[in-house]
């Protein structure tokens, strides 16, 4: 019984010390990981923000601030090295302590009789030690493991689709037809982000009829942005739901979905690519007629066929070869040529110059014709003829009516108009008065050389 009861306590402080050696590796390899993406977020971080940062002049305190991200993480990458290379000499020290152990425990219980044991104690000793390199090696590859366990905890999360609501797939999905029948309806709609109580979206109701144009606007975080996101099911609804000609929008295929939506927004991503190619992005068969008609739609034919290759030219990373009207233009095609049934209108033309928005408005009012199209607008001027505008506020909807029905309520709609018009005329008379004075500049000059 005495043996059994030394076994146990020499197992049970074996285990223990091996399971903090592991939590050892675990808090070492969570550190790292951290560390790691926190020096790594900097640094894109500064890549991006390079033409501010040199504009204010911060250089020194973000390269500090880089160099010290970068010095934790080598710190921490150090020690889990130094733990690594010591973890094999401590794992050999735990088996020669283990081997004395035994041997010790050995000649003290079996004492008496030390010649009928020491046949039997020799050979476990022997094919003890012989295992040992192997249950090093194992014990190893175990603590490789725990200090990876963070890394595969976040890719894993990252991956699994069952908290992830909008890609877990329907088993028996409805197909879209390409073709909106009724309408598109949001019920009672509400939303949140993961792991936050704060509703972005409260108890939404909204009727979009096939073939009518549905504007969102208020101030910014308002929940605009969001509405649009759910309809195209980047999200889905915390509550309510969202149905498409009565069926719920988690119940239709994705993939069949998305390819008869376009979505046009203000921040335009385009690859470092070929015109024709960022035109014609995830299409599989386009002719050069298809692509031609659908540059002069969107009113770009016209700078393409300027650029030095033409739709073979290269743009560059983000599109940084081109202006800003000349990126909404090529959002435009791009929506133009898959011909969506579905439209989505993210404030597309709100930080474009007067003469760019022109042909952007162009270009937009020939995409939206026969379209269903819900549209964020920041201009009001841009969405006057709606079929309905809803004003939105902190996640809910305060109004909603026609332009001409909300401006005779004299509500909210009807002050953001007057603030953004009168903003507007004060322009324009500051523009009269400018050109005025060119104009009388000029007519003295003309005196002054007669």
């Amino acid at each position: 019984m005495a043996v059994d009861i030394d076994r146990y306590c020499h197992d049970r402080d074996f285990f223990a010390l091996n399971q903090f050696l592991l939590k050892i590796s675990k808090k070492l390899g969570r550190n790292l990981s951290q560390k790691s993406r926190g020096y790594s977020n900097k640094v894109l971080e500064i890549l991006n923000a390079n033409r501010l940062i040199r504009t204010v002049k911060t250089e020194d305190k973000e390269y500090q601030k880089a160099e010290q991200l970068i010095s934790e993480f080598e710190k921490a990458q150090f020690k889990l090295q130094a733990y690594d290379y010591a973890l094999p000499s401590i794992n050999e020290i735990l088996g020669i302590i283990i081997l004395l152990t035994i041997v010790i425990l050995g000649l003290y219980l079996f004492s008496g009789n030390q010649q009928a044991i020491a046949t039997i104690l020799l050979t476990y000793i022997v094919v003890l030690y012989k295992l040992i390199p192997v249950a090093s090696q194992l014990n190893y590859s175990r603590n490789q493991l725990a200090y990876k366990t963070h890394s595969i905890q976040v890719t894993t999360d990252f991956l699994n689709r069952e908290n992830k609501p909008f890609m877990v797939k329907h088993p028996q999905p409805h197909r879209y037809t390409q073709q909106l029948e009724k309408g598109i309806a949001f019920e009672n709609v509400s939303f949140s982000y993961p792991d936050s109580q704060q509703l972005i979206l409260d108890g939404i109701d909204l009727w979009l009829p096939k073939g009518k144009t549905i504007a969102l606007v208020g101030f910014s975080g308002a929940g605009k942005s969001t509405l649009a996101d759910l309809l195209a099911r980047f999200y889905d609804p915390s509550s309510g739901r969202i149905t498409i000609d009565g069926i719920d929008l988690r119940d239709y295929d994705s993939t069949s979905y998305r390819s008869a939506m376009g979505i046009v927004s203000q921040d335009t991503f385009l690859f470092n690519n070929s015109v024709a190619h960022n035109i014609t992005y995830g299409l599989d068969k386009v002719t050069n007629e298809q692509l031609i008609e659908a540059a002069k739609l969107a009113n770009a034919y016209e700078f393409i066929m300027e650029l030095p290759q033409g739709f073979d030219t290269q743009i560059g990373d983000r599109g940084v070869m081109l202006s800003g009207g000349q990126r909404q233009r090529l959002a435009i095609a791009r929506a133009l040529i898959r011909h969506p049934d579905i439209l989505i209108l993210d404030e597309a033309t709100s930080a474009l110059d007067t003469a760019s928005e022109r042909l952007v408005q162009q270009a937009i009012d020939k995409l939206c014709e026969n379209r269903t199209i819900l549209a964020i607008a920041h201009r009001l001027s841009t969405i006057e003829k709606a079929y309905q505008i809803a004003v939105m506020e902190r996640g809910r909807i305060v109004e909603l009516g026609s332009h001409s029905e909300l401006l005779a309520r004299h509500g909210y709609y009807a002050r953001l108009y007057s603030l953004q018009f009168s903003e507007s005329s004060n322009r324009k008379d500051l523009n009269d008065k400018a050109n005025e004075r060119t104009s009388n500049i000029a007519d003295r000059m003309s005196v002054i050389e007669s």
